[in-house]
């Protein structure tokens, strides 16, 4: 699949058989878990990833002794698009060198659903080569690219990764380890953010955000740096612990 494929947003598929292909991935191949913890947990993720988030977020986040976990797809290094132009293999070796996690997120972004399930545990070598040519240690978590997957592709991954990350909303304190759900941390969503981070604190939760561009006019798949600052004072206030994906899971297990 040409990278050049990705440089617009995404649309995906909506016929009835992608509705239910998507609906099914939730309900099969399942690795329940219910995290039982003395208080809440969130987990900052970043997917692609744009520079924005090595200019902006990431300082935000050190400053407060917090690390987030970025899903990085190698191939996209040095792409400019809707999300601006994103981060390099050098920038990732850095934030990995500043306790950020490193996730792996294919190398050239393939949507799961379309993709084989050859095509994609290729991809993924890849990626993991590209990551490990950069000294960066091989991703135990993983974030399904566009949140497309399906339950063979959930089968397929489970054996590689300690979690697997999708992008519907958290529903309940359960975590399905192998599609993980996660709240977007989008400008039009941030009422449901501050109720996610709430509903979190409040029954001690692990919860998950992720987004993608932070800048002063982001895409619809961003925040501003106003808007992200306030969900970081907002979670600092409600006293929840702050930690990467991967180490949350430790915590979790």
């Amino acid at each position: 699949m040409s990278l050049s494929s990705h440089i617009q947003p995404y649309a995906p598929e909506t016929s009835l058989m992608a509705r239910v292909k998507r609906r099914s991935a939730r309900l099969l191949a399942t690795k329940p878990i219910v995290p039982n913890l003395p208080k809440a947990i969130v987990s900052f993720s970043f997917d692609d990833c744009p520079l924005s988030v090595r200019d902006t977020v990431l300082p935000m986040l050190e400053a407060r002794g917090w690390r987030g976990t970025i899903y990085a797809a190698l191939g996209l290094q040095g792409l400019t698009n809707h999300l601006g132009e994103h981060m390099s293999a050098a920038d990732y070796k850095a934030a990995h060198e500043a306790g950020h996690e490193i996730g792996d997120h294919t190398f050239s972004h393939l949507d799961g659903m379309q993709a084989g399930i050859e095509e994609t545990l290729a991809d993924i070598e890849r990626n993991r080569l590209a990551l490990a040519a950069a000294d960066i240690p091989k991703p135990t978590t993983f974030a399904f690219p566009y949140g497309e997957v399906t339950p063979a592709l959930k089968r397929a991954l489970q054996p590689k990764f300690d979690l697997l990350r999708g992008i519907h909303s958290p529903q309940s304190r359960k975590i399905d380890l192998a599609l993980a759900p996660s709240q977007r941390l989008y400008s039009q969503d941030m009422d449901a953010v501050m109720e996610a981070v709430e509903i979190a604190a409040t029954e001690r939760r692990w919860l998950i955000l992720f987004t993608h561009d932070v800048r002063p006019n982001p895409s619809e798949y961003g925040c501003t740096p106003s808007e992200f600052a306030a969900i970081l004072d907002r979670i600092a206030a409600l006293n929840c612990e702050v930690l990467p994906v991967a180490d949350a899971l430790e915590r979790v297990k």
